[in-house]
């Protein structure tokens, strides 16, 4: 459970920070949904395969306890939250780099 809370406060702060600045991420939602797609799945493959093999595990304690095939349910919010949240800090930057 404490990882998901962690992913939630992290996205709020974001989320806020993306309303803030008033940043428009994509053109349309159609590359927006291509964009998130993309990473998800390749996230996803990547996060499965590092699992099966035995690269990393992901240990009980912290988590809600739901999984869906090698990975937890944090995982997969994971692997759209980072995207946002690089893609929410490249706008900040470059609000703030255009004030200078």
């Amino acid at each position: 459970m404490e990882y998901l809370l962690i992913e939630i406060v992290i996205f709020v702060f974001f989320f806020a920070l993306h309303r803030y600045f008033k940043l428009k991420l994509f053109q349309n939602t159609k590359q927006t949904i291509l964009f998130f797609a993309f990473l998800f799945v390749l996230g996803i493959v990547w996060d499965s395969l590092a699992v099966f093999r035995g690269h990393w595990v992901f240990p009980g304690s912290g988590l809600v306890g739901i999984t869906i095939f090698l990975l937890p349910i944090e995982d997969y919010l994971f692997m759209i939250l980072v995207p946002y949240l690089v893609l929410v800090s490249k706008g900040v930057i470059e609000k703030f780099s255009n004030k200078a």
